[in-house]
């Protein structure tokens, strides 16, 4: 067995649900107040719903600019999965330049609109009841209309002028944000079990996937309650949540699927979840492969396929399935084995890049 193991290019440290081995117990309580700790090796085969809408766009979009996307700069494969760590700076540089071409649009056009009300009113010599109806109508209009030319202007800025001022750094600045990615990219590798969460100034946390606890988290915000996916390395009490790879969900079921496929996307016993993303390397997973191979899975399934259609039919089945799954009845493979070694030996089998515990 462990030689078939090493042929595959798969490593004896990689995850396998059925073949989770003793564990030392988790120094701290692992339950946490108001957060859901979710189980190990419990599989719904469910995928998120609204995750897989949104990449059969990126997809289909994606190839129609270039047939060969996935090619280069594709950070979703049959062996990685990479996602950046929120970078505020990072995220402010992106969007400083629209938001300041929204707000002045907005607060520029109503300040133009307040000045004609005063202005054209005393030159007209209107009345005070047309000065109010006039504000009633054009106030209103005017936002709508801010609103409605933001998005086509904010384009071509960002094309036009914002694209042509930059051309003469452009190698510069694309070496710049490799780098910058780089240094926050972070990534679950189904090859060799670990999971790698970028620090930033090229520091990383990496551990096994199986010392990860993950827990699904409740948002409080101004618009009710809402759920994310939330990591938290057992043995260090190491946290990662602000992450691109869980959005804030309004759905519970949604954040449970979520999981559910980053499970057997490491569990190399399994294949790939049938995501979208994931569709144009799933013929160098060997255990995919022959998955396909065994149920005739058309391999172009999501980029040929009308989204549309797939909303009112599968779709809406993955959706009710994900919403009516029994989620509270999976059972955990990793609690049992929580104490059945002790720290100082497990360390012996950890791999030497992990983190110290």
């Amino acid at each position: 067995m462990t030689e078939q193991k090493q042929r595959s290019g798969v490593s004896n440290r990689a995850f396998r649900a059925m073949e989770i081995g003793p564990l030392p117990i988790s120094p701290k309580e692992r339950t946490r107040v108001g957060d859901e700790l979710q189980p190990f090796g419990a599989y719904a085969n469910l995928n998120p719903y609204h995750r897989t809408v949104e990449d059969i766009d990126t997809v289909q979009s994606s190839e129609r600019d270039d047939p060969e996307f996935y090619k280069e700069h594709w950070w979703w494969d049959h062996q990685r999965l990479r996602f950046l760590n929120e970078k505020l700076g990072f995220k402010a540089l992106i969007l400083i330049v629209p938001f300041i071409w929204a707000l002045l649009v907005l607060v520029g056009g109503l300040a133009l609109l307040e000045w004609g009300l005063v202005t054209i009113p005393k030159q007209l010599d209107l009345s005070a009841y047309w000065f109010i109806s006039l504000l009633l109508i054009l106030v209103p209009v005017g936002i709508f209309f801010a609103f409605y030319i933001i998005p086509p202007t904010t384009n071509w800025l960002m094309t036009n002028f914002v694209g042509a001022l930059l051309k003469p750094f452009e190698k510069t600045l694309e070496k710049k944000l490799d780098e910058t990615l780089e240094d926050g990219c972070s990534e679950f590798n189904r090859v060799t079990g670990q999971v790698k969460f970028a620090l930033g100034k090229a520091r990383v946390f990496e551990a096994p996937f199986v010392e990860f606890d993950a827990y699904v988290e409740r948002v409080v915000q101004r618009g009710g309650i809402f759920y994310w996916l939330m990591f938290v390395h057992r043995y260090t009490q190491k946290q990662f949540n602000k992450t691109s790879l869980s959005n804030i969900e309004a759905e519970k079921a949604e954040v449970l699927a979520l999981w559910d496929m980053l499970q057997r996307y490491m569990d190399v016993t399994q294949p790939l979840p049938d995501m979208p993303r994931l569709e144009p390397f799933r013929h160098l997973d060997p255990v995919t492969a022959k998955y396909d191979q065994t149920t005739g899975r058309n391999p172009r399934y999501w980029r040929d396929l009308d989204l549309e259609e797939w909303q009112k039919g599968k779709g809406a089945e993955q959706l009710r399935n994900q919403r009516q799954y029994a989620w509270d009845r999976r059972q955990c493979r990793v609690t049992p084995q929580l104490g059945s070694v002790d720290m100082p030996t497990y360390r012996q089998s950890r791999p030497e890049t992990a983190c110290a515990v």
